[in-house]
């Protein structure tokens, strides 16, 4: 299965010689921070701040303090990865 290069998998032949597929480490030790508005979701948030709603999971994994992210709470203080 080919993986996209923006994907949070990488590819990599283990040392049996397999290919296995691992999460990437996360290279951004930065970040920005913002509050989120009424009715955002990551998706949303993703679209504006990174150009991309399908790049949510890097905002999700930035901010596991948020339960359900389809309701982020109007005020709520989220980390963004510098692109």
């Amino acid at each position: 299965m080919a993986l996209l290069p923006s994907s949070r998998y990488s590819q990599v032949t283990n040392a049996s010689g397999l290919a296995v597929t691992q999460r990437k480490a996360r290279s951004a030790s930065r970040y920005l921070t913002v509050l989120s508005k009424s009715g955002q979701t990551f998706q949303e948030i993703a679209a504006i701040h990174l150009g991309d709603p399908g790049l949510y999971w890097r905002v999700a994994d930035l901010n596991p303090h948020v339960s359900y992210p389809d309701e982020i709470p109007m005020g709520t203080r989220l980390r963004l990865p510098q692109v």
